[in-house]
């Protein structure tokens, strides 16, 4: 017959289990949850991030309230510094981030303006993503259509900072077409750099979807200052492709068929510098957006953020609201999937990284390591 002693003990086993499982389920009951974005109001992570910010609170467990709060700089890296190091541990704060897989990728770079290890982050979910380019019609001789870019004599192109995907994607593929444009980089976040574009201070800028759709194509392309020129297709390091929502309601191409349609030949031509833009764009594309806790984040918390995010991929207010705000629904990956997407899109080959090195040097007088 059970001892009394052991009753007892059996039943603080079976009371610790039972709250560690209400712990778990109501974590964020009566909390506050900050959700961080790494670029400035108005831009694409942002417009992105709110729409998410919106309506996670509720689908998760608990229903918290959820704020948003910008920290741009240095493209992305300020608020991706300040979540790695300096952010509580607790499970209340959060990263809505653009740019952390090619921040890992381009890590044996050794960028000076990262200060912590992007594969520490407690990772919830990612989400793919393309950018889209446009430029100033007004630029001579005049650009009526995508392909007059190649009449061009120079124009300015606009960045970030040098080591962002951004940066080198857009030079990359200008450097591909063989035209000659002056770089001027630096601007806290695409929504300055297109104020400076509407000033007539750039001539050319990329942006990913959702401020393309939301803001590009009804202030700029709309009213015929600008033009969509191509978009980025994606890449998983095995292929090349566009899925056909990317290119929806738009007079546009993916870039590869773009290069093809206005040299003649197909993107392998161009050797080094098709090769670099594959393996940068499929660490910017296929994790466009990463969606994570601060390292060491208990985990009970992860796991009830990982769920909502599951919830709320086929919630149907959210994906109304997505289609009326930015004609698209992200499209998240969550958990261990996510993880695998990461993993892949975070690796820059030897001899990317030796040309990265070089290619860094002409705009910023130094090597990077």
């Amino acid at each position: 017959m059970p001892t009394f002693t052991k009753l007892l003990a059996a039943a603080s086993v079976i009371a610790l289990a039972t709250a560690g499982t209400a712990t778990a389920k109501d974590v964020y009951k009566d909390k506050r949850l900050t959700v961080l974005i790494n670029y400035s109001a108005g831009g694409p992570t942002d417009i992105e991030a709110r729409l998410f910010a919106r309506h996670i609170g509720r689908v998760i467990a608990g229903k918290p309230q959820v704020i948003s709060k910008n920290m741009a700089g240095a493209g992305g890296t300020v608020a991706t510094n300040y979540l790695g190091a300096k952010a509580r541990k607790d499970g209340y704060t959060m990263g809505y981030f653009t740019a952390l897989a090619s921040t890992q990728a381009f890590k044996p770079l050794k960028d000076r303006g990262v200060k912590v290890d992007p594969a520490s982050f407690g990772l919830i979910a990612t989400a793919s993503g393309s950018s889209y380019a446009y430029m100033r019609t007004d630029v001579a001789p005049g650009i009526k259509k995508p392909e007059d870019i190649m009449k061009t004599k120079g124009f300015t192109l606009l960045g970030l900072r040098p080591q962002s995907s951004l940066d080198l994607r857009e030079r990359i593929v200008l450097d591909m077409l063989g035209l000659k444009y002056k770089y001027v980089t630096g601007y806290r976040g695409t929504s300055k750099a297109r104020v400076a574009i509407l000033q007539g201070e750039g001539d050319y800028l990329t942006e990913s979807q959702p401020s393309f759709r939301a803001k590009v194509v009804p202030t700029l392309i709309k009213t015929g200052q600008a033009i969509g020129l191509f978009y980025y297709p994606f890449d998983d390091g095995t292929r090349v492709w566009s899925p056909p929502d990317l290119g929806k309601n738009l007079d546009m191409m993916p870039f590869d068929k773009f290069y093809t349609k206005v040299t003649g030949k197909k993107p392998e031509a161009a050797g080094m510098l098709w090769t670099a833009f594959r393996e940068i764009n499929r660490a910017s594309s296929m994790a466009q957006r990463s969606i994570i806790l601060p390292p060491g984040s208990p985990r009970a918390h992860r796991d009830a953020l990982r769920a909502a995010v599951t919830r709320l991929k086929s919630d149907k207010v959210f994906r109304a609201d997505a289609l009326k705000s930015v004609n698209f629904v992200p499209d998240f990956t969550v958990g261990a999937a996510a993880e695998r997407i990461l993993a892949a899109s975070t690796k820059l080959s030897p001899p990317v990284l030796k040309f990265l090195d070089g290619y860094l040097k002409k705009v910023t007088g130094k090597k990077t390591n």
